[in-house]
């Protein structure tokens, strides 16, 4: 048997359908039914295994052909089964007249040999032509990974390497937020904890909603290594784009080095800060403003029509709120009044991007 291009779920369908039709032809044969052309019948996996591994309805099929109950054919026809060397092991007869195969231990052997015989065993082409994009982890930048991402690495890899090896186009794409507030609140924790190097912690506190972790201060120590006190008396926001231009391709470098430690490795790495540098944030918000999905408020800012849509494609127009009670949908703010795109509008964004 040639293991190489082994199909085995294939393999015992054809070899059940060879079966049958040799078996009612010796049935014919003798006598045991009338001599006929096959009808056309299902040789199938049944969905319930108590009705065998592989199922047919062969006898309900002939019945105008034979001119006799479904029963009667099924039982003449499994009267002429030799299972001797075949995939089965055994075959009954159900309800009316199916006919259901169960398969033996050469059937589970022959998958075991394929599968050492052939590396590349189970490879399909079943989704050639179709292309996917599994973006996964995309893990926050500014700080380490936690085991939730690394759960959500084997899960993500895990999918497109499924999807690979049954013939999809399978890019693996990491999204980096190096966007928005939370590129901010990086920067301005950065940069207080390099000014306390200098200062003191108690002439520069770290206000309560900065990053609190030990990561952060390694960074601004790093960059207090390479330039000293230069930047104590920069202006903040120099400082905060200095140290962030420092220690932002740091960290990311470690995701990457942490991800490759169990063999996970992107064909993508994209950054949502493109997605503000080409314009394509503000162009994804002119293009929902021009079809109407959007609308300028009264204090300049632009927001999505979010409960309009909830309530035009039937999906729940409440809510929950921080104390757990619920509230109407509110329509989204995409823009804030000072110009500023929220992380909804760069997400817009991204997925109109792919």
């Amino acid at each position: 048997m040639d293991y190489q291009n082994y199909n085995p779920r294939l393999a015992a369908l054809t070899e059940a359908r060879t079966l049958l039709t040799d078996a009612a032809k010796a049935a014919m044969a003798d006598g045991t039914l009338p001599q006929a052309d096959l009808p056309d019948f299902i040789v199938e996996i049944p969905a319930d295994v108590k009705n065998g591994d592989v199922a047919s309805n062969l006898a309900m099929a002939g019945a105008r052909a034979f001119h006799k109950a479904p029963r009667q054919i099924a039982e003449a026809i499994t009267a002429k089964l030799d299972l001797n060397g075949t995939l089965f092991a055994g075959v009954e007869i159900a309800g009316p007249g199916f006919i259901n195969l169960f398969l033996g231990q050469e059937w589970f052997t022959s998958v075991l040999r394929a599968a050492c015989l052939n590396p590349e065993y189970g490879r399909t082409d079943a989704g050639a032509g179709k292309r996917y994009n599994v973006e996964f982890v995309s893990a926050n930048p500014t700080g380490p990974m936690h085991m939730g991402n690394a759960r959500g690495g084997a899960l993500g890899d895990g999918l497109a390497a499924c999807l690979d090896w049954a013939g999809y186009d399978v890019t693996r794409e990491f999204y980096i937020n190096d966007a928005g507030n939370q590129i901010e609140k990086f920067g301005k924790s950065l940069a207080i904890r390099y000014l306390q190097l200098y200062k003191g912690e108690e002439a520069c506190p770290l206000p309560a909603e900065c990053y609190q972790g030990a990561d952060i201060i390694q960074r601004a120590k790093e960059f207090a290594e390479v330039h000293g006190d230069a930047y104590v008396n920069a202006d903040f926001e120099e400082l905060k784009k200095a140290i962030v231009a420092d220690a932002l391709p740091k960290n990311i470098a470690g995701l990457q080095r942490d991800l490759g430690k169990y063999r996970i490795t992107y064909d993508v790495w994209f950054h949502e800060s493109e997605l503000h540098q080409s314009g394509a944030v503000k162009a994804v918000v002119d293009k929902l403003l021009e079809t109407g999905a959007c609308y300028k408020a009264e204090d300049g800012a632009i927001m999505y029509r979010s409960a309009q849509y909830a309530a035009k494609y039937g999906v729940a127009n409440k809510r929950k709120t921080d104390d757990g009670s619920e509230e109407e949908a509110k329509d989204e703010v995409l823009v804030r009044a000072n110009g500023i795109p929220t992380y909804f509008a760069a997400d817009i964004a991204y997925h109109y991007n792919k």
